[in-house]
């Protein structure tokens, strides 16, 4: 039986310090509700993630593995440097290690303040039950893939022209943003670009954490105005959208559907911005794994797992959300100790996911996700687990390798600029948006 007085460490005002300068600060300056591309070239230029990556391990050495508070700008928090204490926290209940911190409220209420991303108790439940039943295939009575693989070749095909080019990344958003707005709203939302263009603005309000509230004003007329465009396409009802999907699922007042949408859109727009570009500049530098994704390309049939794997190894490597945060509601027993109701705990998910104790820790590796090793390892939750894994997860899996089948039929990729190769360690740090590949048009 552990001892009642067993005491959880304390990072030193020193280590505290150099957590913040290492990690937080950067995490700050990247965005933490959409990313800032000029901060994102200087990180990278920085390398800020490896410095952080290696003084978190000291932590670790230091402290024997066990997780820590460090001092950060509104108080102490606890970080998880425990693989134990990540499955612990992630697997408990979200009534007690809850979602709804102060810093995710700050940062994201400008964009949905009634989501099921910052809902908790009887709300989070009813619109927890609404979410999976529309976003996850596996779990609900229908199947979206077809209607995935339609919108996304009516929407990239020929993307890139019929020459040899350099891969235009704005085409490829452009396209992709169109075909995600058919795929949630309807295709009537095909050109509603005014939805995304109003959702940006409020991520980038969400970006400053609540530290500019005489904008508090604006905030309200563009969240006024994005929600005044998607309703009317969430009433409509569209066969062959999500929005088709609502009157099927269980909901009741606490539910307020159309208000889940902005979420979902900010989700599968990070994908287009980030994820598939990085994607294409792995699978560029690695022929290996080039080759067997363009035959599970072109192939008929099949739940093109491969693709999947390659997508999501971008996102072991670069999270899409690097860190995972939740608040402690009631105190709790911890190794001994007790966690006190408001106890911010803080996973470093981009520095786990690197942990040199994985093996294949800077190497694209789709295989894990083939064999089971990626998606049973604790140091490894790019869409978090348990309570508050992400319900679109999967979606956004079937998005994703729905755009590179795209791709992948019609065109052939390489390298324009630094590569993605298997010639060493991959980049801790990346900057997705100055990547740089050529395009030739292939065999379909």
């Amino acid at each position: 039986m552990e001892q009642a007085t067993a005491e959880i460490p304390h990072a030193t005002r020193l280590e505290s310090l150099t957590f913040s300068l290492l990690y937080s600060l950067p995490e700050f300056a990247r965005g933490p509700v959409i990313r800032r591309p000029l901060t994102m070239r200087q990180l990278a230029r920085l390398d800020t993630q490896a410095a952080a990556q290696r003084f978190c391990m000291r932590l670790r050495v230091r402290y024997g593995g066990r997780s820590l508070y460090v001092k950060g700008p509104r108080g102490k928090v606890l970080l998880l440097l425990s693989q134990g204490d990540v499955e612990r926290v992630l697997t408990g209940s979200d009534s007690v290690f809850s979602l709804r911190t102060e810093d995710k409220w700050r940062a994201f209420s400008p964009v949905q303040p009634d989501s099921l991303l910052l809902s908790r108790g009887k709300s989070r439940e009813d619109q927890r039950r609404f979410t999976d039943a529309v976003l996850q295939p596996g779990r609900a009575p229908h199947d979206l893939a077809r209607r995935i693989d339609q919108v996304m070749a009516e929407e990239l095909d020929g993307i890139f022209g019929h020459r040899p080019a350099v891969v235009s990344w704005k085409r490829l958003r452009d396209g992709y943003y169109r075909a995600v707005l058919r795929l949630v709203l309807g295709d009537a939302a095909r050109d509603d670009v005014q939805i995304l263009s109003a959702l940006n603005a409020l991520r980038r309000e969400g970006n400053w954490v609540g530290l500019r509230p005489w904008r508090e004003k604006r905030v309200r007329s563009l969240r006024q105005a994005m929600m005044a465009r998607i309703e009317p396409h969430v009433a409509a009802a569209a066969d062959g959208s999500l929005a088709g999907l609502f009157a099927a699922a269980p909901q009741s007042p606490l539910t307020r559907p159309a208000v889940q949408v902005p979420h979902w859109l900010m989700a599968l727009e990070g994908i287009g911005t980030t994820v598939l570009g990085t994607t294409l500049a792995l699978l560029a530098g690695h022929p290996e794994h080039y080759e067997r994704a363009r035959a599970e390309a072109s192939a008929t049939g099949g739940d093109r797992e491969h693709l999947r794997a390659c997508l999501y190894e971008s996102l072991r490597l670069w999270p899409l959300v690097p860190t995972l945060q939740r608040v402690v509601t009631t105190p709790t027993g911890w190794h001994g100790a007790t966690l006190a109701a408001g106890t911010d705990i803080t996973i470093p998910v981009a520095v786990h996911s690197r942990n040199p104790q994985i093996d294949y820790a800077d190497a694209f590796t789709p295989q894990a996700w083939l064999d089971g090793r990626a998606s049973a390892d604790w140091w490894i939750v790019p869409f978090s687990a348990g309570p508050g894994r992400c319900p679109g997860a999967d979606l956004g899996g079937q998005v994703g390798a729905a755009v590179l089948a795209t791709l992948l039929r019609q065109y052939d990729f390489h390298p324009a600029g630094p590569e993605l190769g298997a010639g060493g360690p991959l980049p801790q740090t990346l900057d997705p948006f100055s990547l740089r590949l050529s395009v030739r048009p292939g065999r379909r």
